[in-house]
Formats: structure tokens, C-alpha cells, sequence
């Protein structure tokens, strides 16, 4: 009992949020009420017109309020006609408001979903595969968007049994209870099929979010995938999740199908009696053959709503389950807001101390262990270490992308925990080794650095980065369209283009990951010279790999299992032989490029 109660809290919890989404236009949701009655009202209605209808073709004596029995046969026709026309515009018209109603909903719950999605930490990107958000996007929403289509439609047949119970009571109170019992069956049935549905519809959605996911990694990966030719491999992986997910859909489609047919044999059952039970009143002259139509013209009337509030309802008990899985991802916790009193950075001179920081992925397991460190304005500091030494997790945390566990981060002296976010990263630019762009023209690639830019500042950077030249060489320019991550363009060329990006944003601190470890010697010669001008005027981070990087930073700070091992100049980490000499002395055993 505890379970259902709860199960229905959770419902009712759901429906409330939904509801929320309306704002203005609960209104319309009134009227779309109000018209669904006055449909509702004329169906019933059509009983009282057919009883009316017979009475005239059977008693040839019969008059109505002095009206000859043809002219009684003429009107109850006419009112028919008339309930149809009222029936279907109140029903075209409360239909068209609700749906209306239900697509602002779903349009501001995209929006929401969307918005909840942009301010998400990157924490939460770690443990979320992109694919399951983006199933839950757009497989549950479709899920969502029918069951909003399908409510207008639920709420009238309640409604149409509302108005109907009750006059069928007044004619034949016996009858009636016998249709409440098949409809307390039904219900019956249809709640067992309601719990199925939604363990099942929880399951389907899993796998299509894992099917979608897999999709998205295999896209993202199709380099690799190519390079090593596996192909076959992949597909065999996916079939054996399609036929996981095949499973899952066809399982859901048998209890789906399966309640449409038990709840008509129901309904078709007590409809059998009813008529058996009439037949036998009229034999035995209890009740006249008019009143037995009028009553089983209402049977008919509320037999319908029976049979659609089944259908009805497995859609609506699946949108529940989608808007729950919506609803997950909307309650999931954004970036740490502004302290109370949290500071603007005014006059920035990025200047960056870290003082025993501490920070960890997983609680007990330490990523960094007490770096301490001070980066003087305008300096340029090469990050070096092995791999998985800490020194991206390091960066990472300067822009507040994560918060340290514990000890502090100050940019100007101020903990960045006491800066407004936005103020923060305002000053932050970063250039990333594998370049990120948005299937968009260049252009707008890099003006991203600055929304507000003139045509002139954003040509002004790209010819700064070194990009201006191949830029012009394409047929469209700046409005050349780069496709999906870039990809119409070199890497070389992306790279320039991040850099244009970043130079446009003229950031006081700057986080560069190698830009030319994986470039050719054209290609990094013409990004090593942009490079040497993003970095004059502002505070340089790099993650270096190479020896050219390195020679250029005025600080090296040599980080190895997230400690600082060493601080110093090139010159002076040599001079003492410890772990960056190792680590120079190997890389100098291979062919090193230099611009």
C-alpha cells in the first residue's frame, strides 16, 4: 500500500511540475476544460434526441408539446444534427486549445532542459555519456509530445462519463451499477497493464539512450574506428545492443497491445449482458422500447470513453516515465553559484597563486596533492610532467571548471571562490590541442571570442593568428562553413582559427594545451609565430610537450603524481639534474622540430 501511495505522490509530483510549465496559459487549459464539457455535454445528449426519435416512429398517436409526431421525428433529427455540430466544434475548439497549451510546455521544458544542460558542471559530463542526454532530449520528449497530444482526448472521455454515470443512474440504476463493475474491472486491468507499462517503458528508454550513446561515441571516434579498421567490430557491437534494444521495444509493444484487446473483450462482455438485461425488460414490459434506446445509447457513449481511457492512458503513463527521466536531468546541480558578496575582478592583472591545493575526481584518490605555486603577471608558465601527472586537472581549476577539495586558488589575490563565475572567466581564454569548432562559418567561429566584434577586429585576429590568408583563399571567406567540429578544415588550420578566437578575446589569463605537438612544420611554424603574439600581455599556461614551448616560458613548474617537483627556468632545471632533466634528456633523443 505504502508502494502505491508513493506511486501515486510521484505522479501527482510530475503533473504538478508540468503544470508549472503552462504560466500563462492555464487559461487557455480552462477553456480547453470548459469546451471539452460542453462536447462532452452534446454526446450524451444524442440519447435523449434518439428516444425521441423512437418514440416518434413507434406511437403514431404520439405529440410533444402539440407537435405532430412526424415534426417530433423532424426535430429530434435536427437536434442530432445539431449536438454533432456543437459535439465537434466544442471538440475541435478545447482540443486546439489544450494542445496548443501542451506545445508551450514542451516547448519550455526543451528550453529548460536545454538551459539546465549549458550550466551543468563538468563534473556531471564526466559520469553522463552525451548520447544518454541527448536520448532523453529527444526520445523522451517524443515520448512527452504524445502524451500531451493524447490528454486533451483523456480529459473529455472522463468527462463524457461524468455527465453520462449520472443520467444513466436516473433511468436504470440496477444497469448502471453492472457498468460501473465491467468499468472497475477494466480499471483493474488497466492499472496492472499501467505498472507493466512503465517498468517496461523505463527499460526501452535505457536501452535507446544506450543505443543513441553508442551512436554518438562511434561518430565522434570514426577516425579511429577507421584507423585501426574496425569496422566489423563496431557493428557487432552495435547489433548486439539493436537486439538488446529490439528486445526491450518488443516487449513493450506486447504489453501495449496486449491491454487494447482484454479491455475491449471486457467492455464487449458487459455491453452483451446489458443488452440481454434490456431485451428481457421489454419482453416483460417493465420498460418501453424508447427508454431502453435512450439508455443504451448512453451505454454506447460511456463504453467509448472506457475503451479510449485505456489507450489513453498507456500513452500518458509512458510520457510520465519520460517526463520523470526529463525531470532528472533538470534536477541535477549546476556550477557552485556566487558566494554571497562574491567579487567583481576590476582592472585584472592575472596574477595566479596556488596554495596547497588539494582536489580529487573520486573522494580518496587524489588527483593533485598540495601544489603551491606563484605566477607573477604577464608570465609564461610551461606546465611538464608525465602523463597523468595533474597538469590539465591543474589549468582546469583556474577557470572554476572544478573546485579544489581543499586549499586556495587566488587570481589577484582573491579566492576564486569569492569571484562572480562570469567575471572570472571573462578574463580566461583557452586554446585547447585538439581545437573545438561549431559547424558554423569561420566567421562566427571566431567571433565566439567576442560577440560583439566588428568585421574588422575579427579579420584584425585571424590576421594576427596567421589564418586571414587561407581564410580568403575559400570561394565564401569568413562565411565559409567549417562542418561538424571543423572538420572542413586542416588541423593546422583549425588551430589558427582557435587562436584568432582567443586573441579576439584578448584574455588576461591564457590556458594553451600544446598547439603543435601533432602538426606539421609549416603548420607549426605559422601557429608558433601567432603563439608568440597571443602571448605578450597576459599570463600563459601551457601544457608542453615540446622543446620549443618549454624554452619560451619564463616559469617551469614540473609537476609528477599531483605535487610540484620542481620550479624553475629551463637553464636552472637542467643545472640540477633531477626529474625535467630526465625528462628533456629524453625527448632530445628524438628529432625535435623547432619554428
Amino acid at each position: 500500500m505504502s508502494d502505491a501511495m508513493s506511486e501515486k505522490a510521484e505522479t501527482l509530483t510530475v503533473y504538478r511540475r508540468l503544470f508549472a510549465f503552462a504560466g500563462r496559459e492555464k487559461w487557455k487549459l480552462l477553456g480547453g476544460l470548459l469546451l471539452g464539457g460542453l462536447s462532452s455535454l452534446a454526446t450524451v445528449s444524442y440519447a435523449k434526441a434518439a428516444q425521441y426519435a423512437i418514440i416518434a416512429i413507434e406511437d403514431r398517436s404520439v405529440q410533444l408539446l402539440g407537435l405532430h409526431r412526424i415534426q417530433v421525428l423532424g426535430l429530434a433529427i435536427l437536434g442530432i444534427f445539431v449536438l454533432s455540430l456543437i459535439k465537434n466544434a466544442a471538440q475541435y475548439g478545447g482540443g486546439y486549445l489544450m494542445t496548443s497549451v501542451g506545445q508551450q510546455v514542451l516547448a519550455k521544458l526543451r528550453l529548460a532542459f536545454f538551459s539546465r544542460v549549458e550550466y551543468l558542471p563538468l563534473r556531471v559530463f564526466d559520469q553522463w555519456r552525451a548520447g544518454e542526454l541527448m536520448s532523453r532530449f529527444s526520445n523522451d520528449g517524443g515520448l512527452l509530445v504524445v502524451g500531451v497530444m493524447q490528454f486533451p482526448l483523456f480529459v473529455q472521455a472522463v468527462i463524457t462519463l461524468v455527465f453520462g454515470i449520472p443520467v444513466m443512474f436516473y433511468l436504470d440504476w440496477k444497469l448502471t451499477l453492472l457498468i460501473i463493475l465491467t468499468g472497475a474491472v477494466v480499471a483493474l486491468a488497466v492499472s496492472r497493464f499501467s505498472s507493466l507499462l512503465r517498468s517496461f517503458t523505463q527499460h526501452s528508454l535505457m536501452k535507446t539512450a544506450d543505443l543513441n550513446a553508442m551512436l554518438q561515441e562511434s561518430l565522434d571516434s570514426m577516425r579511429v574506428i577507421k584507423a585501426f579498421s574496425r569496422e566489423p567490430h563496431e557493428i557487432q557491437r552495435f547489433s548486439e545492443r539493436n537486439d538488446s534494444f529490439l528486445g526491450a521495444a518488443l516487449k513493450l509493444a506486447q504489453i501495449s497491445i496486449t491491454q487494447t484487446p482484454v479491455v475491449d473483450f471486457i467492455v464487449t462482455l458487459g455491453i452483451i449482458v446489458i443488452l440481454g438485461a434490456s431485451a428481457y425488460e421489454i419482453v416483460l414490459g417493465i420498460k418501453r422500447p424508447d427508454q431502453v434506446v435512450q439508455f443504451l445509447a448512453l451505454v454506447l457513449v460511456a463504453s467509448n470513453p472506457i475503451n479510449q481511457l485505456s489507450n489513453y492512458y498507456v500513452d500518458l503513463n509512458k510520457a510520465r516515465v519520460a517526463a520523470q527521466r526529463v525531470f532528472e536531468v533538470l534536477d541535477l546541480p549546476i556550477e557552485e553559484p556566487d558566494a554571497p558578496g562574491a567579487q567583481e575582478l576590476i582592472s585584472p592583472r592575472g596574477a595566479v597563486a596556488f596554495e596547497d591545493l588539494h582536489f580529487a575526481y573520486v573522494p580518496g584518490h587524489e588527483v593533485l596533492r598540495g601544489v603551491t605555486a606563484d605566477v607573477k603577471p604577464d608570465n609564461v608558465v610551461a606546465l611538464v610532467g608525465p602523463s597523468g601527472a595533474g597538469k590539465t586537472t591543474l589549468v582546469n581549476l583556474i577557470p572554476r571548471f572544478y573546485s579544489a577539495t581543499s586549499g586556495a586558488l587566488r587570481v589577484d589575490g582573491i579566492n576564486v571562490n569569492d569571484l562572480k563565475l562570469a567575471s572570472l572567466r571573462e578574463i580566461i581564454a583557452i586554446v585547447p590541442q585538439d581545437p573545438l569548432l561549431f559547424s558554423d562559418t569561420i566567421e562566427r567561429n571566431i567571433r565566439y571570442g567576442k560577440l560583439d566584434a566588428t568585421p574588422a577586429e575579427v579579420e584584425a585576429a585571424a590576421r594576427a593568428a596567421n589564418a586571414h590568408q587561407f581564410i580568403v583563399e575559400f570561394p565564401e571567406g569568413y562565411n565559409t562553413l567549417v562542418g561538424a567540429r571543423g572538420v572542413r578544415l586542416s588541423g593546422g588550420e583549425r588551430q589558427r582559427v582557435s587562436i584568432a578566437r582567443a586573441l579576439l578575446r584578448d584574455p588576461r589569463i591564457l590556458i594553451l594545451d600544446e598547439a603543435t605537438s601533432s602538426l606539421d612544420s609549416e603548420s607549426e611554424a605559422l601557429i608558433s609565430e601567432a603563439l608568440g603574439r597571443l602571448f605578450v600581455g597576459r599570463t600563459t599556461f601551457i601544457i608542453a610537450h615540446r622543446l620549443s614551448t618549454i624554452r619560451r616560458a619564463t616559469l617551469i613548474l614540473v609537476i609528477d603524481r599531483g605535487r610540484v617537483v620542481e620550479t624553475g627556468t629551463h637553464s636552472e632545471l637542467l643545472a640540477r639534474g633531477g626529474l625535467y632533466a630526465s625528462l628533456h634528456e629524453r625527448q632530445s633523443l628524438e628529432p625535435v622540430r623547432t619554428a
